[in-house]
């Protein structure tokens, strides 16, 4: 499929995608000087046909509208949508830099872990992002007042991470999500990457909720500390096998110099029991905030800055 331009938007080059259902572009508007930056991705599902497209479909058109409602420094922002030749598409922020797999080292093999402030500071830059979606509201018009509308994003992983040359840092791809927006015939209940899935929707115990949100947050924080990854096995089967017998009080998963407050972050939101993680990201970002390591958050950016412009090599990476 040969496109140039989608909408008002030309399309400049590829970007690496993990997906085979969809593509990633960097494009520029049309009234952009030719010479200028891209200043956007746009993401486009594949044509299709059949169930499994149907899905998909359903799914994107979910992300989109989430995407277009949400209002946060942390969530890349739609910029239009639309439909050209049967390809349905978004156009949202370009965030020039890396993502945090790429950060750790996961794509070369040689995980690596970043500073306790630094894993502070991404935590706590994610923690209110996921206040923001937990607790998003719309106008429900049998009642005509707002309520939650049960946003999840599911996919708490490095790979959907965003990090920018500045030390921003953006939680992307929503392509998993759970709200009241997505009918229910097109969840997936396994949505998401298998590595960083809480124990109880692996084992169908519960659904998918807040705190398995949280614990995928917690896998996130124990990779950036650790240096290692937590769960990651030969095959998905051994993964998830990993992850159900995981006991956070054995030796080999505990982590030497942390803070009380952080070790105990790292310890109640890793538990397998849902029922002892924290109630809300908003409670992980209070805690977070309480950390001695919290302090240093303007360096932080600064290092993590240094960082991203490393591992990048002007080369962007967005999933």
């Amino acid at each position: 499929m040969e496109l140039q331009s989608l909408g008002t938007y030309r399309l400049v080059r590829p970007l690496a995608t993990r997906s085979a259902s969809f593509r990633l572009y960097l494009a520029r508007h049309e009234d952009d000087p030719e010479a200028g930056a891209p200043t956007y991705v746009v993401k486009l599902l594949l044509p299709g046909s059949g169930s499994d497209h149907a899905h998909l479909l359903a799914q994107f058109e979910h992300e989109i509208k989430l995407l277009t409602a949400f209002n946060h420094p942390g969530i890349p922002a739609a910029h239009g949508d639309g439909l050209k030749d049967g390809v349905r598409f978004l156009v949202m922020d370009y965030v020039d830099g890396c993502d945090l797999a790429a950060l750790l080292g996961h794509d070369s093999g040689t995980p690596r872990a970043v500073s306790r402030e630094i894993a502070v500071y991404v935590m706590g830059q994610l923690a209110d992002v996921l206040h923001h979606i937990h607790t998003f509201e719309v106008l429900d018009p049998a009642t005509n007042k707002f309520a939650e509308l049960g946003v999840l994003h599911r996919d708490l992983s490095p790979s959907n991470v965003l990090l920018s040359r500045t030390g921003n840092v953006l939680l992307a791809d929503y392509n998993s999500a759970l709200s009241g927006w997505l009918p229910r015939e097109h969840d997936m209940a396994q949505a998401g990457t298998t590595a960083y899935m809480a124990p109880e929707r692996i084992v169908g115990t519960a659904p998918a909720s807040v705190q398995s949100d949280l614990f995928g947050m917690a896998v996130v924080l124990w990779e950036m500390l650790k240096g290692q990854r937590c769960f990651k096995a030969e095959d998905d089967l051994k993964t998830m096998d990993a992850i159900v017998k995981f006991d956070i009080s054995h030796a080999s998963r505990r982590l030497a110099g942390l803070s009380a407050k952080l070790g105990d972050i790292v310890r109640k939101n890793l538990d397998r029991d849902p029922a002892r993680r924290y109630s809300a990201a908003y409670q992980l970002l209070q805690r977070l905030a309480q950390t001695p390591e919290a302090t240093a958050a303007e360096r932080a950016q600064s290092e993590l800055a240094s960082l991203v412009r490393e591992v990048s090599h002007g080369n962007p990476r967005l999933l």
